[in-house]
């Protein structure tokens, strides 16, 4: 049983900070994962001290020394790996109210905003959570159909990994951005839930489909330094002065990076990126997430 509206929130993963920050209440939250927080406020109040630090979800399972100590109305626990549950289990022996969040687990990138409804619903934002989703959604399908009857767009989403390999988006809700923008995918994959969106394949895959790649999105938080543009050299996106990257919305001096934040709760501001990358044309507002890179600059 959770009482409703918590006052006091916990959470060790930085889309349920942004789900929270959409909804106007981050004011609430008592422990979040750590000092990477994208939001300014945040990441000061966890400097401060007044915002414990539990540990993020991707590196170890939460500290429960400290959410005993701040003792929140309720603990938004992103279970990134399974072998956590005991975590949480324990966590309930111990008398915390803990909710499991799966929100970046989605095969849809619509599926990972509407967890939006949930938040708003503990925190008794309900009609604002419907309200902001159905923006969301009304958002995304004009964006759709004004691209619809436009050609595709061939393009590649791949970053370099260092020795010669290349990290590709290959399917998923990362490739229904591509498609949805109106591009097309060089290297789609068929849909596989037990498979990531992205694969890693090496530069002599990469080679035929970057000759015809008229935009790529090369740049990536993660993406190795660049030895040459030899590879880019091949492709229309390199000659045309097409490159992206993910980076947008970075705080490098504080390490804090809003592609894994808030583009799990704003899908309508990721659309709206790829498909002013694809036809700029049909989006007036600038880039958020992604921005231009120069060639062989990949952040």
């Amino acid at each position: 049983m959770i009482r409703t509206p918590v006052i006091r929130i916990a959470a060790n993963a930085a889309s349920d900070e942004a789900f929270l920050g959409q909804l106007g209440v981050k004011d609430r939250l008592v422990a979040v994962g750590g000092r990477v927080s994208f939001d300014d406020a945040v990441r000061q109040g966890v400097i401060d001290g007044r915002i414990g630090q539990i540990g993020y979800n991707w590196h170890a399972p939460p500290n429960l020394d400290v959410l005993l100590a701040v003792r929140p109305d309720v603990f938004l626990m992103r279970l990134s790996d399974l072998a956590q549950t005991p975590v949480l289990d324990r966590a309930r022996r111990l008398g915390l109210t803990v909710v499991p969040t799966f929100a970046e687990d989605e095969p849809t990138y619509l599926g990972r905003a509407e967890w939006i409804r949930l938040h708003g619903l503990l925190t008794g934002r309900e009609a604002e959570a419907d309200r902001l989703f159905a923006q969301i959604d009304m958002r995304v399908q004009a964006l759709k159909t004004a691209v619809a009857a436009r050609p595709a767009v061939p393009m590649l989403w791949a970053y370099p990994a260092g020795g010669d390999r290349w990290v590709a988006t290959v399917r998923g809700a990362e490739q229904a951005y591509l498609a949805d923008a109106g591009g097309l995918n060089l290297l789609l994959r068929p849909e596989d839930p037990r498979q990531w969106s992205s694969e890693t394949l090496s530069t002599e895959q990469i080679l035929p489909v970057a000759a015809k790649a008229e935009a790529w999105i090369i740049g990536d938080l993660h993406a190795a330094p660049p030895r040459s543009t030899t590879i880019e050299r091949v492709s229309p996106a390199f000659r045309d002065g097409r490159l992206f990257a993910n980076t947008g919305r970075s705080n490098l001096s504080a390490n804090a990076y809003d592609w894994y934040q808030t583009v799990f709760v704003r899908p309508d501001w990721v659309l709206a990126d790829f498909v002013k990358a694809l036809h700029p044309e049909l989006v007036a507002e600038p880039f958020r997430f992604l921005k231009a890179v120069d060639r062989g600059v990949y952040r």
